[in-house]
């Protein structure tokens, strides 16, 4: 029987599961690498457009586009997130919106208040489009320009059992790396229920791709951050050990 409810799997891109291994292992937890998705940039070209508006959906998405083009212009900048602006910020760039609720519903919210105009999305090629559904169905004139896209990362049955078995939390940063992980466990025919693991998602939309799973009981904390995981994860081994 596991005690120590201390050791967590990381399931992003291992370049992130890297910077993210420190903040967890400062608190006692044991960190299992499980890498899930890896991106893979792709050739794009801008729009020869003016914009009203550019939106960044995540931190890959700025630092691949603002790798390539510099902004010009009066354009607005909005980041789904303060982690997002935040690297906006390590490039030169202010954010000039976030929206309260840091997800495509909060954008969507967002978008309610603003002027209509030309909006530019630098993106994953298999994300989530119900921002440019919504900009589209409103009147806004959409340029969603994939930049990236995310690939899974398969491992054989024992590799993945391997670690699975020796967790107490796996954590998901993305829709993306849930659907890679369900993936891997469809390929070798591993029954979820068979798993003694608590699921913990960084944000809502990454709760939801879990519940579409059939997956309840999902952990989340207040803010879509590491360092709130890290505090929320904290607390429940400590209440799971009383």
């Amino acid at each position: 029987m596991k005690l120590s409810y201390k050791r967590v799997i990381l399931t992003r891109e291992l370049e992130d599961i890297k910077k993210d291994k420190p903040l967890f292992e400062r608190e006692g937890f044991k960190v299992l690498e499980l890498p899930l998705i890896q991106t893979k940039v792709l050739e794009f070209n801008l729009p020869d457009e003016e914009f009203d508006y550019i939106v960044f959906q995540s931190k890959k998405a700025v630092k691949i586009f603002l790798g390539k083009v510099n902004l010009k212009g009066n354009k607005k900048i909005v980041a789904v997130g303060k982690k997002t602006a935040e690297e906006l910020e390590k490039l030169g760039y202010k954010a000039d919106f976030i929206p309260e609720n840091e997800s495509a519903k909060g954008l969507i919210e967002l978008f309610k208040r603003l002027p209509k105009g030309k909006v530019l999305i630098p993106r994953s090629k298999i994300g989530r489009t119900e921002l440019i559904k919504f900009l589209k169905e409103t009147s806004f004139e959409v340029f969603a320009l994939d930049v990236y896209t995310t690939e899974y990362v398969f491992y054989t049955r024992e590799e993945l059992l391997e670690k699975l078995n020796k967790g107490d939390f796996i954590i998901f940063y993305s829709p993306s790396a849930v659907k890679a992980f369900f993936a891997n466990l469809q390929m070798h025919k591993i029954p979820k229920d068979s798993l003694s693991l608590k699921f913990v998602a960084i944000g809502k939309t990454t709760k939801e791709e879990l519940q579409k799973h059939s997956v309840k009981n999902v952990i989340t904390s207040e803010r879509p951050s590491t360092e709130d995981i890290v505090k929320k994860l904290k607390e429940l081994a400590r209440d799971l050990q009383k």
